[in-house]
C-alpha cells in the first residue's frame, strides 16, 4: 500500500468514526469545520480528507495527494537508478507513477528507459507499464536514445519490441551489415548526429567500419557538440586500433594522442610545429585542439598533463621525451601537481626564481588541486607560498574548494593564512565558501570529506551562516538532503 493509499484509507476511517459518534474523531474533524455544528451526519469525506491533509503539514488535501504522489515517483526514480526490480514492479503498479514513466526525470534528461538499458528484466517492466523505446533524452547538445545506452543482448531485446536503430548505435555496436543497409537506404545518415551531438564515426567499433564511414564521405575531424571532440579522440582510449587508423587516413593528432600511443614520433612532430603544446592539460584553456570539458576529461581524467598520460600508459620513451622539451615553469607545475617536492625542490634549486615567475593563472592551481583532490600537490602548493585567493573551478578560491570536498584540514590551514575573506563570494554562483560546503555536503560528497567539521571551523572563525546564494537559498535548503548537515548549520544558527 503506498503512502496515498494509507491517508485515504485514514480519511475514511475518520469519517467513519466521526459518523459513529467517536468524540476524539469529531474533535479532530471540528479543528477543519467549526462550523459544523454536533451533527456528526453533517461531516462530509473532504472534511475528514482535509483534517488528515492538515495534521500532516499540508494545506489541502489536493496539496497531500500531490506530494506523497511526487515522493512515489522519486520513489520510482530511486528505483530504477538503482536497478531495484521489485520495488519498480510495485511502484508501477501506481496509476500516478505509470503517467509519468516518459518523464525525462534523470541526469541530461534521461528517462526510465534509458537508465534501465543494459537491464532486460527492468526493461520489460517498464515496456509492460508503458515506457516508450523510441523517447529519446531531453538533452539540448545531442539527445539519446535507449539503444544508446544498450548492450548488444539488451539492443537486440529492445528491437524486438520495436526500438528504431540508428546509424550511430550499428557503429557503436559493431553491426557493419545493418550500418550498410541503414546508410545504402540514406546516405545522409553518416552525419547523423546522436547523443552528444556525435556522429556514427564517433562511435565506430571497428576499423571496417571507420573505413566503411569514410569512404562514403563522413568527415574526419567533425566535433561533437557537447565535447566539441573529433572521432579519433573519442577512439584514442579504448578503440586504439580505430584511432591509428583514422590518423592514417588524415585525422588532426593532438599531443595527448601521442602520448596515449606512446608515439615519439608523432610526439616530436607536435612539437616542432608547436612547442607550447607541451604545457596542454585536459580541460584547460590554450590548446585548440582540445578545448575545456573535452571528451578527454572523462577518459583521461581531468587536468592531465600529456607527461601524465605518458607515464600512466607506461611510454616512458615519449615520457622522457617530453620531459626533455619542457621548459623549467612546465616541468616545476608537473612535480607540483604531483606532489613531487624532491623534484620541485631540484629544480627550485636550479632556479630560486620560479615560484615569483609563476602566474596568476598558474597560482588557481592551488584551488583546482584541492577540488581534484589532490591533497599532497596542495600541501606543498601552499608550504611554497601559492596564493589562496587565486580563483579556480567556477572562479572559486581554495577556501571555496577545501569546503566543496569537506577537507577541514586545509580549511584551517587557508584560514589562518587570512588571505580570503570569510564571505568572498564566487563569480558564478555568488556563493560563499560556508555554501560551498553545505552544497558540497549533498553534491559532492568526497570520500573522507568532514562537512560539519568545516562549518564548525568557518563559523568560529566569524562566517556568517545567514548568507543566502544567487537564488535566494540559505546554508540550510543547500544542504537539502543531509539531514545532519542541516542540523549542524542549524546549531549554529542558520534558518
Amino acid at each position: 500500500m503506498s503512502n496515498l493509499e494509507q491517508q485515504r484509507k485514514l480519511a475514511k476511517d475518520l469519517i467513519r468514526a466521526a459518523r459513529d459518534g467517536d468524540p476524539a474523531a469529531l474533535t479532530r474533524l471540528h479543528s477543519v469545520r467549526s462550523d459544523a455544528g454536533a451533527r456528526p451526519r453533517s461531516f462530509k469525506l473532504a472534511d475528514a480528507q482535509l483534517a488528515v491533509a492538515r495534521e500532516a503539514g499540508f494545506e489541502s488535501w489536493p496539496k497531500l495527494v500531490a506530494a506523497l504522489q511526487d515522493r512515489d515517483v522519486e520513489a520510482f526514480r530511486s528505483a530504477v537508478q538503482g536497478s531495484d526490480l521489485s520495488r519498480t514492479q510495485q511502484l508501477v503498479t501506481l496509476t500516478h507513477v505509470r503517467k509519468r514513466i516518459n518523464d525525462s526525470m534523470f541526469a541530461f534528461g534521461q528517462r526510465a528507459a534509458h537508465i534501465a538499458a543494459k537491464n532486460e528484466a527492468m526493461l520489460a517492466t517498464l515496456i509492460g507499464a508503458g515506457a516508450d523505446v523510441n523517447l529519446m533524452s531531453d538533452w539540448e547538445n545531442g539527445p539519446y536514445t535507449v539503444l544508446d545506452n544498450a548492450n548488444e543482448s539488451t539492443a537486440r531485446f529492445l528491437l524486438s519490441r520495436g526500438a528504431t536503430l540508428t546509424a550511430n548505435v550499428a557503429a557503436r555496436l559493431g553491426w557493419f551489415d545493418e550500418l550498410q543497409t541503414l546508410v545504402n537506404a540514406d546516405a545522409a545518415r553518416v552525419h547523423a548526429r546522436g547523443g552528444d551531438g556525435q556522429q556514427p564515426l564517433h562511435e565506430a567499433k571497428t576499423v571496417a567500419i571507420a573505413d566503411f564511414l569514410l569512404d562514403r564521405g563522413a568527415g574526419i575531424d567533425v566535433r561533437c557538440i557537447d565535447h566539441k571532440s573529433t572521432p579519433a579522440q573519442y577512439a584514442l582510449v579504448d578503440r586504439q586500433d580505430v584511432c591509428r587508423r583514422l590518423l592514417e587516413r588524415g585525422a588532426t593528432p593532438d599531443i595527448f594522442m601521442a602520448a596515449r600511443l606512446g608515439d615519439s614520433e608523432l610526439a616530436d612532430r607536435l612539437l616542432d610545429a608547436d612547442p607550447s603544446c607541451v604545457g596542454a592539460r585536459v580541460n584547460e584553456p590554450g590548446y585548440p585542439p582540445v578545448p575545456p570539458l573535452h571528451i578527454y576529461c572523462w577518459t583521461l581524467g581531468f587536468g592531465v598533463s600529456p607527461h601524465d598520460v605518458a607515464s600512466q600508459f607506461g611510454h616512458r620513451d615519449v615520457r622522457d621525451l617530453l620531459d626533455g622539451r619542457s621548459p623549467a615553469r612546465i616541468r616545476f607545475i608537473n612535480a607540483l601537481l604531483a606532489g613531487d617536492e624532491h623534484a620541485a625542490g631540484v629544480l627550485l634549486g636550479e632556479d630560486p626564481s620560479l615560484v615569483a615567475s609563476l602566474t596568476r593563472y598558474d597560482h588557481s592551481r592551488l584551488a583546482h588541486a584541492i577540488f581534484y583532490e589532490r591533497f599532497d600537490a596542495a600541501d606543498l602548493m601552499l608550504r611554497l607560498g601559492f596564493d589562496p585567493a587565486a580563483p579556480g573551478p567556477d572562479g572559486g578560491t581554495a577556501l571555496h574548494t577545501a569546503c566543496w570536498v569537506g577537507n577541514a584540514t586545509l580549511v584551517e590551514r587557508i584560514l589562518a593564512r587570512g588571505a580570503v575573506p570569510l564571505e568572498t563570494r564566487d563569480p558564478t554562483h555568488h556563493g560563499t565558501p560556508l555554501g560551498w560546503a553545505a552544497f558540497g555536503s549533498v553534491h559532492r560528497r568526497a570520500r573522507g570529506g568532514d562537512y560539519i567539521a568545516v562549518v564548525d571551523r568557518l563559523v568560529a572563525a566569524g562566517a556568517d551562516v545567514s548568507a543566502v546564494n544567487v537564488e535566494g537559498k540559505t546554508a540550510v535548503e543547500m544542504a537539502t538532503g543531509n539531514a545532519a548537515m542541516q542540523e549542524a548549520l542549524r546549531r549554529h544558527g542558520a534558518k
